[in-house]
């Protein structure tokens, strides 16, 4: 009978503990200060993207046609292996052929032999061989590799210009 009336004793004072404790808690107040002067930022280097002289803008990457929202609308993006990502390219797509330069309101897209270089402006931003442009009579599709390496898809709509 002693061990009992021990252990209901216990079990009571511990539910009490634990129920104090919980409503006690919003009444808990943590104040934080800094202890070290804050540092400078850093500046920013990505040696993809260089400024070339009166802001010209010269950089890399599969992005180089969405990175023109004034000519371009990304609209699909599909990525994985290599037969996955082609059967998303439309039966009707015909490839750009290489030494053709694409003029879409102030945009240019020259397909090289080795890339395609997207410029607007001030700005070139060239898409990394190997790369193809595909073109249907609604959108445009790049085929390319991506950030790691896989292919890449990009399915892009014209935007009228004003």
């Amino acid at each position: 009978m002693t061990i009992s009336l021990f252990l209901a004793i216990v079990l009571v004072m511990g539910t009490l503990v634990i129920v104090t404790s919980i409503f006690r808690l919003h009444e808990l107040q943590i104040h934080v200060a800094a202890t070290s002067v804050p540092a400078p930022p850093k500046p920013y280097h990505d040696k993809r993207i260089s400024h070339v002289a009166h802001g010209a803008v010269d950089a890399r990457g599969v992005w180089a046609l969405a990175a023109q929202p004034r000519c371009f609308e990304e609209v699909e993006k599909s990525t994985g292996p290599e037969s996955y990502v082609r059967a998303h390219l439309p039966g009707n797509a015909v490839r750009v052929a290489p030494g053709r330069t694409l003029v879409f309101g102030s945009c240019r897209v020259t397909i090289g032999a080795e890339r395609i270089v997207v410029e607007r402006g001030d700005e070139r931003i060239a898409v990394p061989a190997p790369s193809e442009l595909y073109r249907t009579a609604s959108r445009l599709y790049l085929l390319a590799r991506g950030p790691g390496g896989g292919p890449e898809l990009r399915a892009y709509k014209v935007v009228p210009q004003p």
